[in-house]
Formats: C-alpha cells, structure tokens, sequence
C-alpha cells in the first residue's frame, strides 16, 4: 500500500506529492477520479519502488515536494522503468519547468498553479489514453517490414468518448432529459488540451466513415470547431463553450420523427421544412438547463443562420448571429462535405476546403472561415503522406497560402527503408515534389 493513501499493485497513476495537506487532498481526490487504485507518495524513493514493481502509465510529481528534484526524478524514473509513462509536473505559482536529465523531452507535460481540479483530471485522462499502442501488423507490400498504428491511434480512445457522450446526449434528449453539461465540460477540456499538444485528434476526424451518425457527426464538429476557435485566439473558456456547443449542436433532432432520421436519400421539401425546426427543438432542451447556458441556448438555435439573412430559423444576418453559432456553421458544413451521406460521396478534405471557403462573406464571416482553412489545412500536421518520389514523411507545418504543400519531414525512402538522417523538405520549395496521396495508419511503415 503506498504511503500516503495509495491500495492496490494495479495503479495506472502514481503520483509524488508535497506532504502538504492543502495541496496533497484536492490533488488527491482528483487522481482518484483518474484512477481508483492511485498510490500516493511524499517520499520518492518509496514511489520509484512503486513504479518499478507494476505497469505504472502516468506519474504525477508535484514541484512542491522538496525531497528532490524533477530532473533528478524523472531521470530516476527513466532508469527504473525504461522511459515508459508520460510524466505531469504540478508547478508552483510562476515556477519553472528544469528537466534537462530527461532523455525523451516528449514525455513530459506541465501544469501550473493555480489549476481547476477538473483541468488536471481532463489531462491526465488525456495522457493515459495517449499511452495506448495497438499491436503491430504486418503489411501487404513488404512481409520483412512492420506496420505500427502510429501516434494518431492513441487519439481513438479520447474519440470514442466524444462519440459516446453525443450519443448519450441524444438519447437522454429522447427520453425527455437535458444533457450532463458537467460531463461536457470535462470531456471538453479533455479535447481542447489534446488538441492543444497535437493534431492526433483532429486527423481522426477526418477519416471516413461508412454511413452517417448524428453521434460520430457531432463529435467531429466539435473537433473541427475546437481548431476554429483555436484559431481564432478564444480565451480557455470560449473555446470550452465552442467544443460542448460542438457536441450538442444536434440535440434538437432527438426530437425529431424516425422518418426524417432515418431517410437515405434527400429530404422532400415538406421534410426539409420539418428537419428545419431542430435548432428551434435544441434551443428548447438547452432552456430546460436554465439561464447559465442562455450563450448554448443561443448558439444552437443560430447555428444555421448566414451572413446574408439566408438561414434559418430567424433569418438573422452579419453581427446578429452568435460567434460561437457562425464557428458552428462552418464546421457542420465542412463535416458534412468531407464525409459521405446517403445520397452522395465524400469530397476529400481539399473539395470540402473549397466548398466553405466559396461561402465566405456570402454564408459566413471571413475570419472564422479563414481560420478554419489555416488551422485544419488538407494535410494535418502529425498527418502521413506519400511523396511524388515514393518517400514516406509526417507533415510538421502547414503552408496557409498553398494547402497542397506542406512542409513534410521525410522518415522513410521510396523502397519503405527509414532513413538514418531524416530530411525536412518545405514542399513549396521543392517544386518538382508533390503529395501524391495521405496515408492511412495502417500504411506506416516501421522496421
């Protein structure tokens, strides 16, 4: 059992405390929604023996804890368990990150205080679902070689949540009931930090799917609005407020007929007139929540209006339209586009990008789709890509004034051989190099 409260072998999480009980019980209580079975401890050496004997995935040090220091413990943890968790440092107020001991910089995130409880479970529940790997397979095009699900996998587990918490919504609104917005907000601040560290989640979203699910939609607006209203520099809480409006923009269609749900192909016009109540229904729902979430309420009800005066159901333009309501409509639209609907065939990412950019000014505001076209770009950054010359790369920058030419960090030549001494290539520069094609995860080559 661990010092300070920790019960069983089984921890996911240990965690290296100040000793400090106004610091340690919050903290504490915290972890323990992370992981039941957290092992807590004031002295490191009993941690590191801690983390030694198990399969430990995440290790919390808090910089208040005097016993030692983060790079002498994190160097410390390296040796003792082969480099394996991710590591969250608790900073004091204004304190500074040292970690010059660690051998992989990547494994290491930072928490400052003061911090939200809720903050710190959403990014540990984050970092525990980043240490997933799926068991590698071989691929079709040379048995000598081995295909690893690369990093972007490790963004499903996090994904499935989005998907489930849209369809728990959605039926909780059949069945008469409002959403848990205390759910949201914690799976929202859960996306907005892994968004933050990479774009993992955000390819995820972009790959496609075989028939259309209002919960697998809404988890993808969400994801594409998050980039928005990352893009377009919101304040922590906007964007929070962007992300659960994501996921609850459909709520309405709960109650909607089957009929309308479950058509394949287009609505007749008496349909469509029917299917257009569902932001007037979701503004209903929201309402049940009572005035803390007027600014959900009224995003949803606006989220199909347009600049113009063109939308629906007020016929709101310009100004009178709701930021969070205008981020909302361009995501929906461009999620619509670059996957399939019963009636058509997805557009690929660059169609869809120019679908939602020919609406600007007409639809809607220029800056919110300009920061849609800059932060999700046709080639994701972490995103994998075949080259012109046959090399494999990850794309490590997006270039905003030509989509079809990142700049790509070339890892594998054309015979899927890594190369010893990697090469970062600014396509722009490199005219006669083009993309030929993305890659699917399971097309990543590792030897």
């Amino acid at each position: 059992m661990g010092e300070m409260g920790a019960t069983t072998t089984g921890s996911r999480v240990v965690a290296l405390l100040a000793g400090r009980p106004d610091l340690d019980e919050p903290v504490r209580e915290a972890l323990r929604r992370v992981d039941p079975n957290v092992a807590v401890f004031k002295d490191p050496d009993a941690a590191l023996a801690w983390i030694a004997g198990g399969s430990v995935e995440l290790v919390v040090f808090d910089q208040a804890n005097t016993g030692t220091s983060l790079g002498e413990f994190l160097g410390a943890v390296e040796a003792g368990s082969g480099g394996g968790p991710a590591l969250l440092a608790l900073l004091a107020p204004g304190g500074e990150a040292s970690v010059e001991d660690a051998e992989d910089p990547g494994q290491e995130h930072f928490l400052a205080r003061p911090f939200r409880m809720e903050t710190l479970v959403a990014l540990c529940l984050t970092l525990l679902n980043q240490t997933t790997e799926a068991a590698p397979s071989q691929t079709s095009r040379d048995p000598s070689l081995q295909v690893r699900r690369p990093a972007r996998f490790s963004a499903r587990p996090l994904y499935s949540d989005a998907v489930s918490y849209a369809r728990a919504a959605f039926e909780a609104a059949r069945r008469g009931e409002a959403p848990d917005m205390r759910e949201a907000r914690v799976l929202a601040e859960r996306l907005h930090t892994s968004l933050l560290q990479s774009n993992l989640l955000l390819i995820r979203a972009l790959e496609p799917y075989k028939h259309f699910e209002i919960d697998t939609h809404c988890a993808n607006v969400a994801i594409f609005a998050a980039k928005i209203a990352l893009g377009l520099d919101f304040s922590l809480d906007q964007t929070l407020h962007v992300v659960q409006a994501g996921l609850l923009h459909d709520i309405g269609m709960a109650r909607l007929p089957d009929r309308i749900l479950e058509k394949e192909g287009p609505l007749t016009d008496e349909e469509r007139a029917e299917m257009q109540q569902h932001p007037i229904l979701g503004a209903e729902i929201i309402g049940e929540l009572g005035p803390g979430f007027d600014w959900l309420q009224k995003a949803i009800r606006q989220e199909h209006e347009r600049v113009r005066g063109q939308g629906y159901p007020d016929g709101l333009s310009e100004d009178q339209i709701d930021d969070i309501a205008q981020i909302l409509g361009v995501a929906d639209v461009f999620e619509a586009c670059s996957h399939a609907r019963g009636y058509r065939s997805p557009f690929t990412a660059f169609e869809a990008l120019e679908k939602v950019i020919a609406m600007r000014e007409e639809d809607f505001a220029r800056r919110i789709v300009d920061a849609l076209a800059n932060e999700i770009s046709v080639f994701p950054l972490d995103s994998y890509v075949k080259l012109s010359t046959g090399s494999i790369g990850r794309v490590v920058a997006t270039n905003p004034g030509n989509l079809m030419r990142p700049t790509v960090e070339v890892l594998w030549n054309d015979a899927w051989a890594p190369l010893a001494d990697p090469k970062i290539v600014p396509l722009e520069e490199a005219p006669e190099i083009t993309v030929e094609r993305p890659l699917h995860e399971s097309e990543v080559p590792i030897t």
